[in-house]
Formats: structure tokens, sequence, C-alpha cells
């Protein structure tokens, strides 16, 4: 098996990228480095804010290192991601450093953990994610759809078209700015849709901030077809709350079971 080292080139912005405004500052199969410039992007009508955002740049730290020592011909997929969200991101444009480590890997899977930090050093989240790698011909080298980056000022939610149906319920449009680089829904952003199901289902207000996200992934979801996350409360207390998430592709079949953990603002 040949391994050729990633490095910053290597880093492929998709539209998920763009909409999180990610950039590469190091990558090699044991360590990564992104950077992410913050924003009213970050705002959210419904929670407050979009901590769930934080999973895209935290999902691309870990999965490029194990992309990075692993063979040309195979590339990771997400098998299972668990993110805890300490603190709602800030939206002043400073600037968050996300960072990737190595647990472990073999020739079939990894597993990988990372952190993002404010300006100050604090560290706002934290992601545990298991890989398991797929054949590919060639790993992707451009975009899978073409994109715009949408203006700054622009929620995450509204970038999205995110469709509310009802409690509990929302689509997910086909858009390039959910796009990995092989044309899926990316990891992060359907985590980003297990938070809004799941602020919906809770009619939060902005009275709850999402603390734990744990996503088990099912099977890839096109991001040229609709998803659609139906949010069902499993507990609802004075202080804490727990939702499970179910996304679906326009076939009703299972992409991925979250469960989202979410805490009242005040207590």
């Amino acid at each position: 098996m040949s391994l050729t080292p990633a490095t910053t080139r290597d880093f492929l912005c998709n539209g998920a990228e763009a909409l999180v405004r990610v950039e590469p500052v190091e990558l090699t199969p044991e360590r990564a480095e992104l950077s992410v410039d913050t924003g009213p992007w970050l705002r959210d009508p419904v929670a407050g804010f979009s901590r769930a955002a934080l999973a895209v740049p935290l999902d691309d730290v870990t999965g490029h290192i194990i992309a990075a020592g692993s063979a040309r011909d195979r590339w990771p997929v997400s098998l299972g991601i668990r993110i805890d969200l300490l603190a709602d991101p800030p939206v002043d444009g400073s600037r968050l450093t996300v960072t990737g480590e190595l647990i472990t890997r073999d020739d079939r899977a990894g597993t990988t953990r990372g952190t993002t930090t404010d300006a100050a050093g604090t560290v706002i989240a934290l992601i545990t994610q298991r890989s398991h790698l797929v054949s590919v011909d060639v790993p992707p080298i451009s975009p899978a759809t073409p994109f715009t980056p949408p203006p700054s000022e622009v929620s995450i939610r509204d970038a999205l078209g995110i469709r509310e149906r009802g409690r509990g319920i929302v689509d997910l449009p086909p858009t390039v700015l959910a796009a990995n680089g092989i044309g899926s829904v990316h990891g992060g952003i359907i985590i980003c849709g297990a938070e809004f199901a799941a602020m919906s289902a809770l009619e939060a207000g902005g009275e709850f901030r999402s603390t734990s996200i744990d996503v088990a992934f099912v099977r890839p979801g096109s991001a040229q077809d609709t998803t659609t996350f139906r949010g069902e409360v499993v507990h609802s207390g004075r202080s804490l709350a727990v939702v499970r998430v179910n996304a679906t592709n326009s076939s009703g079949k299972t992409c991925a079971i979250a469960t989202v953990t979410a805490q009242r603002v005040d207590s």
C-alpha cells in the first residue's frame, strides 16, 4: 500500500466548507489543523446560535487525518460522530482554531478526535469520530458541484434553505452548500439538520442550547436529493431535554440516526 501524506493543498473546499468558512492550516496522517472565521452566519433564529455548525470543520479535521494516512484509492466515510458543544460560538468575526489528532487506525478504519477553540484559547467543542475506508478510483480533487459562498450575514439555516413542515420535521432541499467531495450530504451538515429538527421538536425559541449530538451514519444521502429530519422528544425536563432525530432521503430510507441532548439556557 502506497501512502501519500496530505498537505494543505490537498484540502478540498466544497459547498459545506464554504458555508462554514473553513480554511486549511496543516494536514498530516497524525494531526490536522483548520481555521474558521466567525460572523453573524453563526446566529440562528430558532436556537439563538447554530452550535452544530462547528460539526463541519470538526468532521473535516478528523476525517482528513484518516485520508492523509490511507492509500490513494481509499477514502474515509463516517461511521459515527459524537460532538460535545460547550459554549456558543462567537459571532464577532474572530477566528476559531480546529485541531484533530489520530487515536488509532488500521487498513480498514480509523478513530480520531478533535477540538475547537476560540481566539482566547477556550475549548468550545469536542469531537470523536469513527471512520471506515471505502474504495475510490481516485480521491476527490475538485468540488463535486460548483458553488457560490453565501454572504456572511446569511444564517446557515437560510443559506441551506431549511424548511420546517411541522413540529420536529424539517427538510434540507437539494443544495451544493450541503455537499462533500463525493456529492453526498456532508456529515457536519447532517448534524446541523439534526440540531434544527431537535430545536423544532422542543419549540426551543432560543431557550435551549445543544450540548451533545451523537450520530450513527447508516447510508450516504445525496446533496442533490431532499433530506428530511424528524425529531421526537424522548425527555424534556426542567433543565435537560433529549431528542431522537432520524434523517431520511426522499425514498424514506434512513441516512442517519442522531441523539441530541439540549440544556435550557438559564439552567
